[in-house]
């Protein structure tokens, strides 16, 4: 996405012996994002967020009136994803956890989305929190695969409900329909009708609808065809408020994505147009954080990245449709959330996580009052284990952080930790009953 210049982490457990499928997906995938090159027990993934996006973040965005892409490309974009589907069955592996933000677009590296339209090519399509990586249980399930993507493209198509448009009804009325019937063969029934739809409704070079009609089955196993009329809509001229604000506010994400998040931020307009943000409330203080609490502290600055582009989108997208033209007015407004979001985060969030994380080792006593409650064997209860195995549950939860839920955030954090060491724990207690049962042999 134009202007942005974080990055979109993410990290996924994996919880396999067997570690045959998961070369297969790290081969079939080949995801130059991931960022661990030996992997022992977890993925790590960062994917620079001026060259790729989530569809839920795509998503998101176009629900906040900020991004803007054509008709035409919501079309390419499913087609493209069905296809990396389709190549993914062929290897015989299902996902099972096919949600917006588990699908990855990658763009072209002079291809950028942004408030207005515009051409892009994609790169590749990538997946990502494969079940079968981090499920012991895991069983292959295509069909499951093809509802999961079919709810996707729903959710996507309805990030246009603002506009009326007969054809994406119509197409989400289709999608519904397969889900009712679905088999495996279906997967190839879609990609040939949004094939379809692009050869007789898409202008491949401008990447819009065409205007015109189109006949189509609107129910599965029905033989009532119908006339759908399309046209791509609104766009965007060179007198539009989104393009005449387009590179001040592209100019103001990228000064603000350079920024200090320790710091608050202020805005001044000087006598010279230029923004200048001037670093002069000191939020947090890392100078004292401990190796390990940095890394925590960094799992932090990327939930404080994303929850700030959700707020920039919030408020461009909201002034972008409205009469409002104070710019003036709107920075401050954005700035004052930002500061505010993050100063709760740093100052309450962070500070809890940290006394959890600097007492995880009353969980390793609980762990082993339990164990020697019917045991007695000399086992080592090692804090850094807990530690380390903290900070990786942190940084798979913080994919699903809400500030609106963050008690739960941290039990669920904390439960995890319970699991894994307990787990880990009673490998040793096996290995001394063994060893038990060998001396009485």
């Amino acid at each position: 996405m134009k202007g942005w210049q974080n990055q979109y982490e993410i990290t996924q457990k994996v919880n396999r012996n067997d570690d045959s499928y998961l070369q297969k997906i790290m081969y079939f995938e080949n995801n130059e994002y991931r960022n661990t090159q030996q992997i022992i027990d977890h993925i790590d993934y960062k994917f620079h967020q001026s060259q790729c996006f989530s569809l839920h973040q795509l998503i998101e965005s176009m629900n906040y009136n900020f991004t803007k892409i054509y008709k035409g490309q919501l079309i390419i974009i499913i087609l493209e994803v069905l296809k990396h589907l389709q190549q993914l069955h062929k290897q015989k592996i299902s996902h099972r956890k096919l949600i917006p933000q588990n699908i990855i677009i990658q763009l072209k590296n002079d291809n950028k989305l942004t408030i207005i339209q515009t051409k892009f090519t994609i790169q590749k399509v990538h997946f990502i929190n494969y079940s079968i990586i981090d499920d012991s249980n895991y069983q292959f399930n295509y069909i499951e695969d093809i509802n999961q993507i079919i709810d996707c493209f729903i959710q996507f198509i309805q990030a246009f409900s603002n506009q009326q448009c007969q054809l994406f009804k119509t197409i989400c009325n289709i999608l519904n329909d397969y889900k009712n019937i679905i088999n495996e063969d279906d997967l190839n029934k879609l990609i040939d009708f949004f094939n379809l739809l692009i050869q007789d409704c898409v202008d491949l070079q401008q990447q819009k609808l065409n205007k015109g009609q189109i006949y189509l089955q609107i129910k599965l196993n029905e033989s009532n065809i119908q006339e759908i009329k399309y046209q791509e809509g609104e766009e965007y001229g060179i007198l539009t408020k989104r393009q005449r604000n387009q590179n001040v506010i592209l100019k103001f994400i990228e000064q603000l994505n350079v920024q200090s998040i320790t710091y608050e931020l202020q805005y001044h307009n000087n006598n010279n147009n230029e923004n200048n943000y001037v670093d002069q409330i000191q939020l947090f203080d890392t100078s004292q954080l401990s190796l390990d609490e940095f890394k925590i502290f960094n799992v932090f600055e990327s939930i404080i990245k994303q929850q700030m582009m959700k707020i920039i989108w919030y408020h461009i997208g909201a002034y972008l449709e409205s009469w409002e033209s104070d710019f003036c007015k709107l920075i401050e407004a954005i700035l004052q959330e930002i500061n505010q979001t993050i100063e709760h985060i740093l100052k309450t969030e962070l500070i809890t996580i940290l006394k959890e994380f600097n007492n995880i080792n009353q969980l390793n006593k609980q762990i082993e009052k339990e164990i020697e409650t019917d045991y007695k064997f000399q086992i080592k209860y090692d804090e850094q284990k807990a530690k380390d195995q903290f900070i990786l549950e942190l940084k798979i939860q913080s994919q699903n952080y809400s500030k609106q839920n963050f008690q739960s955030f941290i039990d669920q954090i904390k439960s995890n930790i319970k699991i894994e060491l307990e787990n880990y724990y009673n490998q040793f207690v096996m290995i001394e009953i063994l060893q038990l049962i060998n001396d009485l042999i």
